[in-house]
């Protein structure tokens, strides 16, 4: 077991889960954890995540990834109706992208700020608050949908086996649940850290509780009521730590260069179409690299 000092000051242990992926010991509680995010994301920028701005090229990142998202429900469940439960919702950028594709959006977070600067058109749809009492009310009065989208939430949440045991009863039978997480503890992690270039810097209590890989996260769906309908990565930015002089780990001032090469790429390759796309990620997928991993998952 690996000891962690969390960004919080607290000490943790990054213990291993039956299901394969990666936990830290022991998970703050609830309340400790509302307090937390409500007051980190977005309305501090001096340590928030999200961005003040974005460049052309990343918005329209953002709109490919919903044409995709798409494109997979519609093959897979052709004459179904479309509405989105965007749990986490961020800065909206996905609900907006699905609604003009032509989806009824839902969605909820902790705060709208970052809504009402960049989406203020999906600003009515948001619910805003914990997530999770969100996800137990829709439950409470049935309320179901056709695509539930957990977009980076995962590996926040204290309990992620329950909370995809409750999603399922969200989500009609022609539906889809879409995950994206971290791709942590991988295969390129352990060489990296092997060979100096990375030393746990992905481990970031209390933000993340949990850690999951392309060889994990689809045994966490099996386990919880789901098959994996598709598996994707995105571009593969750690593969810039494998040499000193792009490793943006080491220098912190190689980081906006690693960006940009990733959203230039991204877009490159979206560029020769969406069919094109997907199989450059489900190969990433394949090989286990890829800087995240997007599950989409559907009922057993």
């Amino acid at each position: 077991m690996k000891k962690i000092i969390g960004k919080d000051g607290n000490k943790y242990e990054l213990i291993k889960h039956e299901l394969g992926f990666l936990q830290v010991s022991p998970i703050p509680n609830v309340t400790e954890l509302n307090a937390y995010y409500a007051q980190k994301y977005y309305q501090n920028p001096s340590v928030a995540t999200y961005s003040l701005n974005y460049s052309d090229d990343e918005i329209q990142l953002q709109s490919e990834v919903c044409k995709m998202t798409n494109q997979f429900f519609e093959v897979q469940f052709p004459n179904a109706n479309k509405s989105l439960y965007d749990i986490g919702c961020g800065e909206g950028f996905f609900m907006q992208g699905m609604m003009e594709c032509g989806w009824i959006v839902h969605g909820v977070d902790y705060s709208i700020a970052g809504i009402e600067k960049h989406n203020p058109k999906v600003a009515p749809y948001v619910n805003i608050g914990d997530a999770i009492s969100d996800v137990d009310a829709y439950i409470q009065v049935q309320r179901r949908f056709n695509l539930i989208n957990l977009g980076n939430v995962l590996e926040h949440v204290p309990d992620p086996i329950t909370l995809l045991q409750k999603i399922q009863k969200l989500l009609f039978p022609e539906g889809l649940l879409r995950i994206v997480v971290p791709n942590d503890s991988s295969e390129l992690q352990e060489l990296l850290q092997n060979q100096g270039s990375l030393n746990c810097e992905w481990v970031h209590p209390p933000d993340h509780l949990s850690y999951f890989n392309f060889d994990n996260l689809p045994l966490v769906l099996e386990a919880t009521g789901f098959k994996v309908v598709n598996l994707l990565a995105d571009f593969p930015i750690e593969l810039f730590l494998t040499n000193e002089h792009s490793n943006y780990i080491k220098d912190r001032s190689k980081g906006k260069a690693a960006h940009a090469s990733r959203v230039m790429i991204s877009k490159l390759i979206y560029q020769r179409g969406l069919d094109k796309y997907i199989k450059w990620a489900e190969g990433l997928a394949a090989a286990g690299i890829g800087r995240t991993c997007i599950a989409f998952a559907s009922l057993k």
